[in-house]
């Protein structure tokens, strides 16, 4: 930053943040650094950098954004508004790839809505449009109490399912004969690398199936063979 002028420090950290994004450094559409990230840069408080970027948001340069932090809107705002208007479709497009390669298969659970917006940094909302779109194109499903699924409802297969069809493998081959005690809800999630959670769904399923029942002072025993998963 050049210190020729002898302009208040937050005039002149201004003046620096804003030659760099006229120079799209960083670009319009991207989120301006947080003031601690920017004080920390500029080696000044947070007080000064807030001066500083308000003078920007008076140029519009820069915009609040509830929540977020502070979008760099760039010499052209409308520029800005026409990239924030097609977030939803370039999300839309990479999980389209990733079902396209093959790397979502038919009836594997997508992430939620809050793990897709934090991975491409939008708003909830944004990765919401995102799923509606590849839901019209009939790529993805919603599946009530469950989330998003490739393919159709009849393909919706949670970690759940799949962890309790691999109980029901290892029951109906006699690996786990009738009768034995099957390890504790936390010694399963390790084991199988899934949240605690997954574990007693999956016992949920099997237990509603009668395949296995919770036994008082024993915990979890196999009761019955089951028809096992293809």
């Amino acid at each position: 930053m050049s210190k020729a002028t002898d302009a208040p420090t937050y005039v002149r950290i201004a003046q620096d943040i804003r030659s760099r994004i006229l120079q799209g450094d960083p670009p319009a559409g991207t989120m301006l650094p947080s003031e601690a990230s920017l004080a920390r840069t500029y080696g000044v408080a947070r007080g000064t950098v807030r001066q500083a970027v308000a003078e920007l948001e008076r140029s519009g340069l820069v915009a609040s954004e509830a929540g977020r932090g502070r979008r760099v809107m760039g010499s052209d705002p409308a520029t800005v508004t026409r990239a924030a208007a097609t977030q939803y479709e370039t999300i839309a497009e990479t999980l389209r790839k990733r079902i396209d390669s093959g790397d979502l298969v038919a009836g594997q659970q997508l992430p939620g809505e809050a793990a897709i917006a934090e991975e491409f940094g939008v708003s909830k909302g944004t990765a919401r449009q995102a799923l509606q779109l590849l839901a019209g194109e009939g790529l993805i499903a919603a599946v009530h109490g469950k989330g998003w699924f490739v393919g159709g409802p009849e393909h919706a297969r949670t970690r759940a399912d799949a962890v309790a069809a691999e109980f029901r493998q290892d029951i109906a081959t006699g690996k786990l004969p009738v009768g034995s005690v099957l390890p504790g809800e936390n010694a399963l999630a390790q084991e199988r690398g899934v949240a605690r959670i997954t574990i007693r769904r999956a016992f949920a399923l099997l237990e509603a199936e009668g395949v296995i029942e919770k036994r008082p002072g024993m915990g979890r025993v196999v009761k019955a063979r089951a028809k096992g998963d293809t």
